[in-house]
């Protein structure tokens, strides 16, 4: 899934330059900012469980 949203990035960076599509720029980056999203949840559920566990 991350090697997708980097290539769904990239290429619509690409088409937005060579101007092959008219989107904002935050649609452009909506894969990155979605898999970052992702891995922002990841870590935030990591750490509470950290956080319970070191608390027993």
């Amino acid at each position: 899934m991350q090697w997708l949203a980097i290539i769904l990035t990239a290429l619509f960076v690409a088409a937005k330059l060579v101007g092959l599509i008219t989107w904002s720029w935050w649609l452009v980056f909506l894969p990155a900012i979605i898999l970052a999203g992702i891995w922002l949840l990841f870590f935030i559920v990591a750490f509470m469980i950290a956080v319970i566990q070191s608390g027993d």
